[in-house]
């Protein structure tokens, strides 16, 4: 593989990153947001939740997203969604790994098991594209 067609390889895994770590920062952020609540109805609702956007791990989560989605507009332009998308379940796998270490969530094995499948698939789909069949 040319260094030329590895560059969608990598900005598919820049992506998986930014996108897992923008997860665990909203997880992080919403965790310490306490009630969004701060009256009756939903107009009170959506207050708290606008009010929360603005807060660092919350609005750096949505910003980690945003340039995300560049970055993924790059990767579509150079690869077929077929190829591409499947790799970003990758994220699923970071993300737990990521809450685990981060924010110290318990990891049960039946979901280790499933993590490993998605790892399979997804090593199966690169397999398929690099060898072209």
């Amino acid at each position: 593989m040319s260094k030329h067609s590895m560059l969608p390889i990598i900005l598919i895994l820049v992506n998986v990153l930014i996108g897992s770590v923008g997860q665990i920062s909203l997880r992080y952020g919403a965790s310490h947001l306490g009630n969004l609540h701060t009256g009756s109805g939903v107009s009170a609702g959506l207050i708290g939740a606008l009010k929360g956007i603005f807060t660092p791990y919350i609005f750096g989560g949505l910003l980690l997203y945003a340039i995300s989605a560049v970055i993924w507009i790059f990767v579509l332009n150079q690869v077929s969604l077929s190829f591409a998308y499947p790799m970003i379940s990758m994220s699923y796998v970071l993300v737990v790994v990521l809450s685990s270490l981060i924010l110290h969530e318990k990891v049960p094995m039946i979901t280790v098991g499933g993590l490993a499948l998605i790892v399979m698939g997804v090593s199966l789909i690169g397999i398929g594209y690099s060898s072209g069949k």
